[in-house]
């Protein structure tokens, strides 16, 4: 009789660990796959798991395996062993976003995450010391600044070559910027228009400000809200060691903002804040617009000249309208018109592979009969259409005397 008990005993303890999960038995396979990321699944649950992942016939390719397994450890509280999958994904494919994000997002929580950043700071100088295909022109006198939030870094280019590179911090929120206390840094084309003097910073800012033209015309025409997005330092020490932190400026240690610095001239430097800076681009024959344009102008054709404004185009004293009645009497009041254009910078923005506008700057050089100035051109030109003649100027802006 007790070796029957013992036997029944025995076999309710088998059946009993035999018996699918509850899980298993209500078809919850998201629950299992959860199960799973944590680490506590069932054998049985790992063997539907496996099968059910074995139905998929894409092969991943290594830069994926290792961000999925950089995903499980993270999932598991594995931090450590998570950063370097993302490492080792990043390494296999340098303009990877989600290994970037997960990455950036992980080091704010390990010790001594500066080890890391070592290794992405190699890994980004070798992906752009070729200069991104947003740079479409760039005299070697002149400076371009690259901002991406992916990898969280300032990237310098003189001319197109890459001088340097400084670890920075952006905000908040991952996105583009669209209404005020978001805390997203906007992405697009700007300018620094102001230096802040130390003496007007609270201790937060370093000392250190340079305010940028947010919104420009067109954050404006997209109707994005919002202002006072600077790049400036800190008084905390190794700030720009934590990602995605800030309001939605951009963010450098001290010691790298004061070197950057000697290259920032307000008339002399733009800036790109991207995403992820694209590898291929298609973009428009700028250079060949901006010709034509300056040609119509000289050969006093209102028509021609007028055709290459926006319909959006928007200056101090009116809209496209005003700008025809007044350029119809300062250009056909001239018996001739000469104009130069000197160390052309062509910066183009995209989301993706492809440009959706650009910002144009220039030492311009005018002269009629009557009269002759020189000074730094701004454009900012948008798409309208769908071949060359659809880049129209939504905005020009002229600073006498300019860089020269």
């Amino acid at each position: 009789m007790k070796g029957a008990r013992v036997f029944l005993v025995n076999l309710f303890l088998l059946i009993g660990v035999a018996m699918p999960s509850e899980d298993l038995e209500r078809g919850n396979i998201l629950k299992i796959f959860e199960k799973f990321l944590k680490g506590s699944a069932s054998e049985e649950e790992l063997s539907v798991i496996k099968e059910v992942a074995s139905k998929v016939e894409v092969k991943p390719p290594l830069y994926l395996k290792e961000y999925a397994l950089g995903l499980i450890e993270e999932n598991r509280g594995n931090k450590e062993e998570a950063l370097k999958h993302f490492l080792r994904s990043i390494e296999l494919k340098p303009d990877y976003n989600p290994s970037y994000f997960r990455f950036n997002e992980l080091i704010r929580s390990v010790d001594n995450p500066g080890r890391y950043r070592e290794k992405i700071t190699h890994i980004v100088k070798n992906r752009f010391t070729e200069p991104p295909p947003v740079i479409i022109a760039n005299s070697d006198k002149k400076y371009v600044f690259l901002v991406e939030k992916m990898s969280q870094y300032l990237l310098v280019y003189k001319g197109k070559k890459l001088i340097a590179l400084y670890p920075v911090t952006t905000g908040q929120g991952w996105g583009d910027k669209w209404v005020e206390g978001d805390k997203k840094t906007p992405e697009g084309l700007y300018f620094f228009t102001r230096f802040i003097p130390p003496s007007q910073l609270p201790a937060m800012y370093g000392g250190i400000a340079v305010v940028l033209n947010y919104p420009n015309p067109v954050d404006k025409l997209l109707g994005k809200g919002g202002s006072g997005i600077w790049l400036h330092g800190s008084n905390e020490e190794d700030r720009e060691k934590i990602p995605f932190s800030t309001r939605g400026c951009v963010v450098a240690d001290n010691e790298s903002l004061r070197d950057a610095l000697k290259f920032i001239r307000l008339d002399n430097t733009l800036v790109g804040i991207y995403k992820t800076i694209p590898e291929k681009l298609e973009s428009e024959n700028v250079l060949e617009v901006l010709n034509r344009w300056k040609e119509s102008w000289e050969n006093k054709d209102l028509e021609g000249y007028i055709s290459f404004y926006s319909k959006n185009f928007k200056w101090k004293r009116g809209g496209l309208r005003e700008w025809k009645r007044y350029k119809k009497r300062v250009i056909l009041g001239k018996k001739y018109i000469k104009v130069n254009m000197k160390d052309i910078t062509v910066l183009a923005f995209s989301k993706g592979n492809e440009a959706t506008y650009y910002l144009v700057e220039f030492l311009q050089e005018y002269e009629s009969d009557s009269y002759r100035d020189r000074g730094l051109k701004r454009l900012y030109l948008v798409k309208e259409g769908s071949n060359i003649n659809s880049i129209k100027i939504l905005y020009e802006g002229f600073i006498y005397g300019g860089n020269r």
